[in-house]
């Protein structure tokens, strides 16, 4: 007799669970980091002021400026960045030198370049070396006359048929804490005038509130090597003394602020002697002089 075979029935297949693929979260965009920075600036100042010196009326035959330019920063790396500025300083009204009508003292120009480093040779320490142009203002009025005849006949002579001057810089700025700064910018100029320019500094910077800042800055300047017998009334050596206050205000718009400012300044010896051969009234510089003014800053 045939044994039936029994095979049993297949079990059902075990089907697994179905994968839930999940997708990745989005990584937000990296928000890209222009190498660009500065500010924009332009203003007010009740006298005309170079390197400390305030121009009397009686120099330039008016008293009010309006300055105005631009600070660029090209950053390259986290040490290293191309600096560079602009700017112009023109007169409101005169622009005689010394009463003299046919002898200009021209408005301002200045241009600079230059590489700053910081932290390089010591932490806190920012070093900038550059290249530095003047047209106009003090320094081209002493690239471009010859005083050396002003006394003996009278006259104004010239030393460069134009009004321009060039150094090369180096500025040191040390952050000493958190609120205290101090520094040196020697300039040496190689075309106008050649010789040297000193101006040490000091500062503190401190916030009064959210929206204001104080900025209290005490320096002077010096010159060695820079005046000759063609400056004639001009001498070697200190040339001001300055105490100035800044007090930036931001204001409702984004990176604006109005930085209203006073300057105490005081003649140096080379100013001073300059002063000693002008009967008064027609001295060139203030012995002392305050300089108010404000100007308008967008940082960017």
């Amino acid at each position: 007799m045939l044994q039936r075979l029994w095979h049993p029935l297949p079990a059902p297949l075990l089907r697994e669970p179905p994968v839930k693929v999940v997708a990745p979260a989005p990584v937000p965009p990296v928000p890209t980091v222009s190498p660009w920075s500065g500010d924009l600036y332009a203003g007010y100042a009740s006298n005309y002021t170079c390197r400390g010196i305030v121009a009397s009326h009686a120099l330039v035959g008016g008293d009010n400026v309006i300055p105005a330019g631009v600070n660029l920063n090209y950053k390259l790396n986290d040490a290293n960045s191309i600096v560079g500025a602009a700017s112009y300083t023109s007169l409101t009204s005169g622009h005689e030198l010394l009463g003299e009508k046919d002898v200009s003292f021209h408005n301002e120009t200045n241009f600079n370049l230059g590489w700053k480093n910081q932290d390089g040779l010591l932490k806190n320490l920012s070093t900038t070396v550059g290249w530095n142009l003047i047209h106009g203002g003090l320094l081209g009025n002493f690239a471009k006359y010859d005083y050396s005849g002003i006394y003996g006949n009278d006259s104004l002579g010239r030393r460069h048929a134009h009004s321009v001057a060039q150094e090369f810089y180096l500025n040191l700025n040390y952050d000493v804490c958190k609120n205290w700064f101090a520094g040196v910018t020697t300039s040496y100029g190689f075309q106008g005038m050649t010789g040297w320019w000193f101006q040490p500094y000091v500062g503190y910077k401190a916030t009064i509130c959210p929206a204001t800042d104080i900025v209290l800055t005490a320096g002077m300047s010096a010159t060695a090597g820079y005046f000759d017998s063609k400056s004639a009334f001009m001498a070697n050596g200190s040339q001001a003394w300055w105490v100035k206050v800044e007090l930036p205000i931001k204001v409702g718009v984004e990176n604006l602020a109005v930085v209203p400012f006073v300057s105490f300044n005081w003649a140096g010896n080379g100013a001073l002697k300059a002063n000693k051969q002008f009967e008064e009234g027609w001295k060139p510089y203030k012995n002392f002089g305050v300089v108010a003014g404000a100007n308008l800053v967008y940082s960017f």
